[in-house]
Parts: C-alpha cells; structure tokens; sequence
C-alpha cells in the first residue's frame, strides 16, 4: 500500500477579510472650548459609539473653516471660522446604531458639525515626505539656467519673401 504524504497547510494563509462594516465619524467641535477640555468632549463622542470597536482616530486639531458656520443655540445664531476637527474609523456590526451615534452627535452641545461615512479597514497614512538631496560642491553656489548658443536670425532677401508669400496665397 502506498501512502501519500501531504503537506500541512501553509500558516502563510491570509487571515479571513473581516464582513463587519467600517465607519468613520469625522467631527468639528466648538472653538470655544479650552484646549484642556478637547480630550473630555471626544471621551463624549467616544461614548456614544458604545460598543463599537475602535480601529484608530485622530485628536482633534484646531483648524481655519473653508466658510462661516452659523449656529442657532439657545435662541441666538454663533458664528464660526475655526474647530478642532477629530474622526474616529470603527467597526459596528449592528447599523442601527448609526441613527442613534448621529442623533447622539446632534446633542452634543460641543460637536459643531458632524459626519457618518461608510468606509474601508486601511489605516491612516502619514503624507509622504519630500527627499531632499545635498551635494558638498555645489555648497554655497546658486544653481543657473544653462545658457546655449544664442540663435542669430537668418537674412532673407525681400525678393525671396515676396515669392514665398505669392506660392503660399498664389
């Protein structure tokens, strides 16, 4: 009788792609708020996402807005230029969360504007860098534009001009 040998599985096998849905929520808060009170308003945004798993996030960092916003609270209209803007990417397998984080969002009296997008599981990537080259002789030294010849323009006749131009409208 001969046996066959098999092989083991190979442990290289790529792990089972994750069903579950990604979301990110991106999120501008109050500029009012101090800088010391910017980690208790995302702890805020981050307990509304309950159970949910954290796949990563962003701390929120004060920016210019691209346009005013305007916002009516307790019956009178604030206008913003500036946020701190934060997103936190989770994974939720129940989607009937979602209508409650975003009206949760909506309660906060520190979340300005607010934002629920379905995503995928990539993690954020740093911009890439620029390479910046140096050379020990051209230390000091501005580097010019090469300069060629310069092109001298041909002399032609005026009876040559005039045959042209009557073959070419002729």
């Amino acid at each position: 009788m001969a046996e066959t040998a098999q092989a083991p599985a190979a442990s290289t096998q790529a792990q089972p792609k994750d069903p579950r849905p990604v979301y990110e929520v991106g999120f501008h808060l109050l500029p009012s708020i101090p800088e010391e009170g910017v980690g208790a308003a995302v702890e805020k945004v981050r307990a509304l996402l309950g159970d949910a798993e954290i796949i990563s996030q962003g701390f929120p960092v004060k920016t210019t807005l691209a346009y005013t916003i305007e916002r009516a609270h307790t019956g009178k209209h604030e206008k913003f230029t500036q946020s701190y803007f934060g997103w936190i990417k989770f994974v939720t397998e129940n989607r009937a969360t979602l209508p409650v984080l975003e009206k949760g969002l909506t309660g906060l009296h520190e979340v300005l504007r607010s934002l629920i997008i379905e995503t995928i599981r990539e993690e954020a990537k740093e911009a890439p860098r620029r390479t910046v080259f140096t050379s020990d002789r051209l230390e000091g030294k501005t580097i010019e534009k090469p300069v060629g010849d310069v092109e001298k323009p041909a002399e032609v006749s005026e009876v040559e001009l005039d045959k042209s131009i009557e073959a070419l409208t002729g």
